[in-house]
């Protein structure tokens, strides 16, 4: 009889409590999931409201709240993307600033694009890009804009003449003015104020030299992360 007692209380405590409720239809922590996301859209922080809006997703799919975030997580994600790439574009350029004769030296460079197929992706050897474009500020030399070669010899002019290309544009003639590194070719490009209002323009800068036997040596450069200290500028 107790033990029947007993039972009857247990089945009767359980009938008291709550359903528990299923995570995808839990309208409350969809809720917050969707304040936190709609904060960051409004703060312009599209990478946080990716993750909150993937996060609301996988968790509340079916709720109300993931409904309303369905309709701008596609315009989050491009943004979010923007941001992404925009971090990888700045980061392909290295600033220095380094003790020179009269004063300090201030340099911008950036490597040339090497192309990859999935076969060189598997490789461990890393493939090196065929030039370096650099610009520079020189207490005693001036401003210039070069390209230092990883090929060993440079045979161009005189006159040496370039032809680049920004972005999609057509193609302008440039004059360049060869040197040695004293460990490769160097090609210093005229007209750098020319030169470097196009860039600054530009997400990419094709640089084509003149036919070398059968080879027309060819760099692209991704320049469009480009944010130089004032020092190297003004």
């Amino acid at each position: 009889m107790i033990r029947k007692l007993l039972l009857m209380s247990a089945l009767a405590l359980a009938a008291c409590q709550p359903a528990e409720v299923d995570p995808a239809f839990d309208e409350a922590k969809g809720a917050e999931l969707l304040k936190a996301y709609e904060a960051a859209r409004a703060d312009a922080d599209w990478e946080i409201a990716e993750a909150r809006g993937d996060e609301l997703r996988r968790r509340h799919g079916e709720t109300e709240a993931a409904k309303t975030m369905r309709a701008t997580l596609d315009q989050v994600r491009a943004e979010a993307e923007a941001m992404r790439e925009m971090r990888r574009l700045a980061g392909l350029w290295e600033y220095q600033a380094i003790p020179a004769a009269g004063g300090t030296q201030h340099t911008a460079a950036i490597y040339s694009r090497v192309e990859t197929s999935p076969e060189s992706e598997e490789d461990e050897v890393a493939a090196i890009p065929d030039a370096r474009l650099i610009l520079r500020r020189h207490p005693e030399w001036g401003d210039s804009v070069y390209l230092v070669l990883t090929q060993k010899a440079l045979e161009c002019g005189p006159p040496c003449r370039l032809q680049i290309r920004f972005d999609e544009g057509q193609a302008q003639s440039y004059v360049g003015d060869p040197a040695d590194t004293g460990t490769g070719p160097a090609l210093f490009i005229e007209e750098r104020e020319r030169f470097l209002a196009a860039m600054r323009a530009a997400k990419r800068v094709r640089v084509q030299l003149p036919r070398s036997g059968h080879l027309v040596p060819v760099f692209e450069f991704e320049v469009g992360g480009f944010r130089p200290p004032p020092a190297l500028l003004d």
